[in-house]
């Protein structure tokens, strides 16, 4: 039987890395991206006849649109919401624009999409794989709008959990919250005074080694995993003091800062 998994904003960085890995596991991937020629390159490099799709996940019924292709090819097993964007800076000094665009992208996207794949998997069961973050545990200045759509997503993801155990079906809900990932979407802001704590910490984690960490997650009983562990440990210690973590994180702030003026 043929099976089909679809990545959100696969055409580069974590989705494209997670779609790889689902091509290499026997899915026919369907990749999906704002911008279709990523999406199209992306599935010719991956091969294993994956398909590449133009998708903006903030419009709604465009998911159900997606679910149907993918289920044209195969029975959809697996559902990756990983389109996100990030937008740094002083929480109050971001246009309506960027508020709209990453409620509207980290947010609801994953809830569309999330509800379009349950509609097409049923009792037929899957999996759906939200990409949150790290920064979904605790407060990350100067990423005060991204941080509240990842706390959104994981506790979106484990409500919906629970949703889905009560109406008995066999649909595992998953969020991955890796630590800071070298992707574009990173180092895009290199130079971005309010994405300073980005640039604070150790060196940024490998895409393939945060798809790894989701192939297992999408495998296993736990509900979320943070990537890496140790890094999860230390966030939720700093945000159950968030007095005293905040004076960390401004120390750590400036560090970042120092960081990127060598940039």
């Amino acid at each position: 039987m043929i099976t089909t998994a679809v990545v959100t904003g696969a055409g580069r960085g974590i989705g494209f890395a997670i779609a790889r890995r689902l091509a290499e596991s026997g899915h026919r991937v369907v990749l999906t991206d704002i911008d279709g020629a990523a999406a199209q390159r992306a599935a010719a490099e991956i091969g294993h006849g994956a398909v590449g799709l133009q998708h903006d996940v903030r419009e709604i019924a465009s998911h159900g649109r997606v679910v149907e292709e993918a289920a044209s090819l195969g029975q959809v097993k697996v559902w990756v919401n990983n389109a996100g964007v990030l937008f740094a800076g002083e929480a109050w000094n971001h246009p309506d624009e960027e508020i709209a665009t990453i409620l509207e992208v980290n947010v609801r996207g994953v809830m569309a999409g999330s509800a379009a794949a349950i509609a097409q998997m049923g009792e037929a069961g899957g999996v759906i794989l939200n990409v949150a973050s790290i920064s979904a545990l605790g407060p990350v200045p100067g990423l005060a709008l991204y941080a509240a759509t990842k706390a959104a997503v994981l506790s979106y993801t484990t409500s919906l959990q629970g949703d889905l155990d009560h109406a008995g079906l066999p649909i595992r809900a998953r969020a991955l919250c890796p630590d800071v990932v070298g992707t574009p979407m990173v180092t895009a802001r290199a130079k971005d005074p309010g994405a300073a704590l980005l640039f604070s910490g150790p060196k940024p984690l490998d895409a393939d080694a945060v798809a790894r960490a989701a192939m297992a997650l999408m495998d296993s009983r736990q509900v979320f995993r943070v990537v890496p562990r140790w890094r999860g440990v230390l966030v939720r210690g700093i945000n159950l003091v968030p007095g005293v973590g905040l004076k960390l994180l401004a120390v750590m702030r400036k560090l970042g800062d120092r960081r990127q003026a060598r940039v």
